[in-house]
Parts: structure tokens; C-alpha cells; sequence
């Protein structure tokens, strides 16, 4: 018995408890993050009921097991951005190191600290040596691992602030990339990319918050247009959470800049902009820009930008314009529809970026 898998799977244990909403634990969940997340009731269950990993392959625990060190004890930080990020991150703690302390994100803890409650208790993970407690404040010494998710302005203050020889691994700012190829029916295309965006109201590194359609501009406003009926519809079964002051006014500076360059579609819970000749990258809160590319020069120039905040792309590349992306080192891939599932097989961000040992 591998005691990294036993206790990568209890983690897992607890995950299928908490999206079943008939168990104690997961309406418990779902009434807690109602209070945190901003999310609709249908929104958090979507959450929960569909995105919570809950179980693994085979090959995807070596995968993730291959992709972690090892320590004496493993911190995790947190973000508030999805509610379910804790499932993976404690996970890959729990590989890490048989003693995790996990420090929630303040603003909205998510699933933290049940996950650390409901593990702290279970058996499995306790008969594999776990050991794990929350805490309000990061405190790493020499030789242990720190995993940090959120902003890049948060993960790089986290590592100026660690002693000498902690293992750092950081995970900053991320977005998806919807590309829709020359082959691929427009109207189902929107569906799919309409599913991604709604899933934690488009707040992941995964979710698409760009979408570069193959064609013309016809085409592409065709897209943006699909997209907008796509989006309406979903809505009426999964409605976005209330927006607060700072998000209605990101979306208001969005819609302005977008009405100046481009088209505008939307409605109460999303809006869709179409830009005949740039693609600047829009807030979350459904909110996504759409471009059209006829070549590769005109992708390479308008995605140059934002290339290395890409975490995922979502679609073909088997274009001439956009085949360049395939290219790109630790950027997941995966069909349209399914960007914000992405394989068990280790951090969701595969970027390099802050993942090297402390030298402060």
C-alpha cells in the first residue's frame, strides 16, 4: 500500500460525500457556500454536483503522484476564486507530505475547511499517516513545501516573505482560451463554450475568458451571436450569482471599452463582445471577448499578450492560424465543454512560473 495514494484518495472519500446532496456533508456544503461564494444555489450545486473531483484513474494518480515532491510538512494558500479548488490542492498536499496545514482564503474559504475537518477524522487518511489543521497564518520552515494559488502579485508577496529553503510552488494568474476552428458548427460550438463560462460564473483559471473564431468576421460575429443565445439559455436553468459594487463596475469599464471597439450582446447574467481586431482580456462575472482570426500572423499578434497567462485552451488547433498553439509548454488542453474538468493528473496550472525553492 503506497500510504501518498491512501491518502490521495481519502481526500476523494470526501469529495463524493460532499457532491452528493442527499448526504449531511454535502447539503451542509452547499448551504455554507451559498453564505461565501456569490454564486446562485443552482450555481453552487453545477459546482459541486459536476466539477468537484470525485474520483481518478489509475493512471491519472501516477500522474499526479509523479508530479509532487516531498517534505517533511506541505502549507497550502488559498484563493477565494473557486469554491472547489481545495479538493486538488489538499490532494496534492497529502502526496506531498503527511502533515498539511492549509490557510483558507479569508474573503471565502470554499470547501477548506471541511475538507480539513472531515479528513482530520477519517479513517483512511489517519491509517496512511495524515495529519492535517487549518491555519490563519503561513508558517514554513527550511525544507518544507508551500503550494500558493491566487493572483500574481499574492503568490510573489507569499514567496518574498518564506525563509531560505522552502520548496515554493506557486500558481498565479490564469485564463482559458475557446477556440473555434474552421470545421467546428458554430451553434454547437456556443453551447459548449457557453457550458465552460457558466461553471463557477467564469472566476477559474480555467474558465475561457477569450475565444478566437477561424474566418472571417462574419463568422465570428455569427459565433458572438450564438454564444449570446447560448449563454441566455443556460441562464435560465444556472442564473449568475449577484454582483457586487467592484464587479459591476468591472463590467461596466468592460462594456464601455467594448462599445467603443467592437459589438456588445447581453443580457442580466452575461455579456459577449465582439472585436473585429483586438481581444482584451474582460473581467469574469460571464463576461467573455471574441475575435476572428484568418491566419497565423493575425492570431500570433492579437494573442501575444496574454500567452502567458493561458492555462488551457479549449478546442482544435488543426488550423494554419492557430496550430502555433499547440506549441505552448504546460498548457492543458481539452475539448469544448469540457475546459473546467480537467484530468486528475496533478495541478491544474502546469505553467512554469513560481515553482523553485526559496533563496530569500
Amino acid at each position: 500500500m503506497d500510504p501518498r495514494r491512501e491518502r490521495v484518495l481519502a481526500v476523494l472519500d470526501v469529495a463524493r460525500a460532499v457532491a452528493d446532496a442527499s448526504t449531511d456533508l454535502g447539503g451542509e456544503a452547499r448551504l455554507q457556500l451559498l453564505d461565501t461564494t456569490g454564486l446562485s444555489p443552482a450555481g453552487v450545486d453545477l459546482a459541486l454536483r459536476h466539477h468537484l473531483e470525485t474520483a481518478a484513474t489509475d493512471d491519472e494518480l501516477a500522474s499526479l503522484l509523479s508530479a509532487v515532491g516531498a517534505a517533511p510538512r506541505c502549507h497550502v494558500v488559498l484563493a477565494a476564486n473557486v469554491c472547489t479548488a481545495a479538493c486538488r490542492a489538499i490532494a496534492l498536499a497529502t502526496a506531498t507530505s503527511e502533515r498539511v496545514v492549509v490557510r483558507p482564503s479569508r474573503r471565502d474559504p470554499g470547501l477548506a475547511p471541511t475538507f480539513v475537518r472531515e479528513l482530520a477524522r477519517n479513517e483512511r487518511f489517519l491509517r496512511a499517516g495524515g495529519a492535517i489543521a487549518s491555519a490563519s497564518e503561513l508558517d514554513a520552515e527550511p525544507g518544507d513545501e508551500v503550494h500558493a494559488y491566487g493572483s500574481d502579485d499574492s503568490i510573489r508577496a507569499i514567496r518574498g516573505a518564506l525563509p531560505p529553503g522552502v520548496v515554493y510552488r506557486g500558481h498565479g494568474t490564469g485564463i482559458g482560451l475557446a477556440v473555434v476552428s474552421s470545421a467546428s458548427d458554430v451553434d454547437a460550438a456556443a453551447a459548449a463554450v457557453a457550458s465552460d463560462i457558466v461553471a463557477f460564473d467564469q472566476k477559474g483559471c480555467l474558465s475561457p475568458r477569450i475565444a478566437i473564431v477561424v474566418g472571417d468576421v462574419a463568422r465570428g460575429e455569427a459565433f458572438s451571436i450564438a454564444l449570446h443565445q447560448a449563454l441566455a439559455r443556460a441562464a435560465a436553468s444556472v442564473p449568475r450569482g449577484e454582483l457586487d459594487a467592484r464587479a459591476r463596475s468591472e463590467v461596466a469599464a468592460f462594456r464601455s471599452l467594448a462599445s467603443s471597439l467592437g459589438s456588445v450582446r447581453e443580457e442580466h447574467d452575461h455579456l459577449v463582445a465582439f472585436f473585429p481586431d483586438a481581444l482584451p482580456v474582460p473581467p469574469p462575472h460571464r463576461t467573455i471577448s471574441v475575435t476572428a482570426v484568418s491566419d497565423a500572423a493575425a492570431g500570433e499578434k492579437l494573442l501575444s499578450p496574454v500567452l502567458r497567462f493561458l492555462t488551457t485552451i479549449g478546442g482544435d488547433l488543426q488550423d494554419d492560424a492557430t496550430r502555433f498553439l499547440a506549441a505552448l509548454r504546460g498548457v492543458r488542453r481539452s475539448t469544448l465543454g469540457r475546459m473546467q474538468k480537467p484530468a486528475f493528473d496533478g495541478p491544474v496550472d502546469r505553467r512554469e512560473g513560481e515553482q523553485q525553492e526559496s533563496s530569500t
